[in-house]
């Protein structure tokens, strides 16, 4: 009798363990969210670019790539990575079985020896993102995924004494409406590194020299910037009348420095430089003669309206904006 109870017992109290157990189960999935399928473009591609692996010096290499291995340029070509990752070389550098032994894997972390070192640490977020798009099959994405639409920084604007810190947070904008903190995943440059210099997390910092500098911020082909007023210090007191708005914004900037203007240059001087901005030339024997002996009060206006009604201005500007451009012969 006893023996025929606890065999009862052990059925029944088994089945109810079972049933707690799939009912805890059951509530903790609902509780939890399911994770959105991830895309290539959106999630992929911005990791690979973070890591410098579509770079000219490393797999975005011309025609060849890296030791058969080649990536479009910064992911501008996503169709191509994706069929060079997935399908070339009978796909042998994505295992979904085993997803962190995928030779992606392995020599994004330099487990197996990479001639460009180590790109993606096991522990980080990047790492843990590809693992997880191999596990899920290498998805591509769907047609009506949301698409990337811009960035922004923020501050995007800010004035800074020397020697000072600021952290950036970059907003991804999306088709859908949606947005993302991209901040960890965006590339940084300042444009002038011996003013400020810029981490790979965001965090800028301004050094010694006064003036403005710019942080470009750069994600998934779009850009932002952060813009930076270290001043001088020195008191600005008086400035002259402004006699058009490009004065009005230069003054501006010079009282946001605390730079003092400069005063007004002798006539000489001033139609030296005015001839070299504008027509790219020094002035003539004859123009420096009529300019010098004039009169009028307003023979400065009256310079600059010559020299940008002259050839020498559209010519000389033509030449600076195809060297801007790079504009070739044959375009």
């Amino acid at each position: 009798m006893t023996s025929i109870f606890r065999s009862w017992f052990r059925r029944w109290f088994g089945l109810a363990l079972t049933l707690v157990l799939s009912v805890s189960a059951a509530a903790s999935a609902e509780e939890t969210p399911a994770k959105k399928p991830l895309n290539f473009v959106n999630d992929i591609v911005p990791i690979l670019t973070k890591a410098d692996c579509n770079t000219g010096a490393c797999h975005a290499k011309a025609i060849t790539g890296q030791r058969g291995f080649l990536l479009s340029l910064l992911g501008f070509e996503p169709e191509l990575d994706y069929e060079q990752i997935v399908k070339s070389g009978r796909g042998r550098r994505v295992f979904p079985p085993a997803p962190d032994q995928s030779l992606l894997m392995l020599k994004a972390a330099n487990i197996v020896p990479h001639g460009g070192g180590k790109k993606l640490d096991p522990d980080s977020e990047g790492y843990r993102t590809l693992v997880r798009w191999v596990s899920e099959g290498m998805p591509y994405g769907a047609e009506n995924d949301p698409k990337l639409v811009g960035i922004d920084v923020s501050p995007n604007r800010k004035t800074m004494p020397v020697n000072a810190s600021q952290a950036l947070k970059v907003t991804a904008r999306y088709s859908d409406g949606s947005t993302r903190d991209v901040t960890g995943m965006a590339l940084y440059e300042a444009n002038d590194r011996n003013m400020a210099e810029a981490s790979g997390t965001g965090l800028v910092k301004t050094l010694d020299l006064p003036g403005n500098v710019a942080v470009m911020v750069r994600y998934s082909g779009f850009v932002s910037v952060f813009n930076i007023a270290i001043p001088l210090g020195a008191p600005v007191e008086t400035l002259p009348p402004a006699k058009n708005f490009i004065d009005e914004l230069v003054f501006a900037n010079l009282k946001t420095l605390g730079i003092p203007p400069s005063p007004a240059c002798d006539d000489e001087t001033f139609l030296r430089r005015v001839s070299l901005d504008i027509g790219g030339r020094l002035p003539t024997v004859e123009e420096t003669k009529a300019f010098l002996e004039s009169q009028d009060p307003k023979k400065r206006d009256l310079a600059i309206e010559s020299l940008l009604n002259s050839p020498d201005y559209a010519d000389f500007f033509a030449n600076k904006w195809t060297a801007l451009l790079k504009n070739r012969r044959e375009d």
